[in-house]
């Protein structure tokens, strides 16, 4: 793959049947992995973000942590890891490719400390 020099990262996600995203250098994708979308009752929103915010353990108001937290449009949805409950008990682990979240991007253990890594603060996300 030729990746042009200055190319900037980016992330796309698509929260149709494929929940996937994708994530690239330029035009170039780099990569991709399987996420949970927003259920229908609570969807993703759709549209053009930026990461606004990361956390390595973000507590939410639903009463569990999201490991590997980055925050997109006002912060009140984001990217994160399968969230645990304080019992410990990690959900999600069998729902990655069904829309299953109250509208966060969850990823897999694995790609979502990746991908926290690899994106900065201010990285564009297209959900579409």
């Amino acid at each position: 793959k030729e990746i042009k020099a200055g190319a900037e990262k980016n992330i796309k996600i698509d929260v149709s049947k494929k929940q996937r995203l994708y994530y690239y250098l330029g035009d170039t994708e780099i990569g991709s992995f399987p996420v949970s979308s927003g259920k229908y009752s609570t969807p993703t929103p759709k549209g053009n973000f930026k990461i606004i915010n990361k956390h390595p353990k973000a507590w939410s108001y639903f009463g569990l942590w999201m490991p590997y937290w980055m925050g997109l449009g006002t912060g009140s949805f984001g990217l994160h890891e399968l969230p645990i409950w304080p019992s410990g008990y990690r959900e999600g682990e069998s729902h990655l490719g069904v829309p299953v979240s109250h509208g966060c991007i969850r990823l897999g253990i694995g790609p979502a400390k990746f991908l926290y890594d690899w994106a900065e603060i201010g990285t564009p996300v297209h959900i579409y």
